[in-house]
């Protein structure tokens, strides 16, 4: 039986693709059953959890490794520095999800990408209730009462659409490029000053 660490030093570190990358505008494909059973896709989905943990991400959807399969993997970590203050979720991964309802209140916040290095206000639904598979096939549902979890689950699952979040964006002053948006708007002071 292999130790954890060398499972986990089997993984591999996928290369997250770019904005412009076709991949990242293309509505990707359902995992049949028999697909995500094999070693080779299971393999894939390690791969893909390693990705987003290594490149500290709250999300990661398989476009941005430039496979078109509908795969995302959620991560809220409080100890990563991208994401202070979060409620934790643990390493998840969905195939095949689906926002199947969504609260009519929404909310506009920060959001950023592993595939661009903007940021910009984004408006989502506050709350969502999300279908899918574990890595197993096996039906799952999640009850996304917390904000910040409701926003990656739809932020990825925009990615399995061919849909980015600067698509969603309304108000396009506050697209920055991460260096600028440290500058001028992380601060909610500043926020407040620019957008009155």
């Amino acid at each position: 039986m292999p130790l954890a660490r060398d499972i986990i030093a089997a993984m591999a570190i996928l290369k997250v693709i770019r904005l412009g990358h076709p991949a990242l505008r293309t509505k990707s494909k359902e995992v049949d059953r028999k697909e995500l059973s094999t070693k080779f896709f299971q393999k894939f989905l390690d791969d893909l959890a390693k990705t987003c943990v290594k490149n500290s991400g709250a999300g990661i959807a398989a476009p941005q490794v430039g496979k078109n399969k509908r795969v995302i993997v959620v991560h809220v970590d409080p100890k990563n520095p991208r994401y202070p203050n979060k409620k934790p979720f643990p390493l998840t991964i969905v195939v095949n999800p689906k926002v199947l309802k969504k609260s009519k209140i929404t909310k506009e916040d920060w959001e950023g990408d592993l595939s661009v290095g903007i940021r910009a206000l984004v408006p989502r639904s506050k709350t969502c209730i999300v279908t899918g598979l574990d890595r197993l096939g096996k039906p799952v549902t999640y009850r996304l009462d917390y904000g910040f979890h409701a926003r990656v689950f739809q932020h990825e699952i925009d990615h399995l659409n061919g849909i980015f979040f600067i698509d969603r964006v309304k108000r396009k002053e506050t697209l920055s490029e991460l260096k600028e948006w440290k500058r001028y708007w992380k601060n909610k002071k500043m926020l407040r000053s620019r957008l009155k």
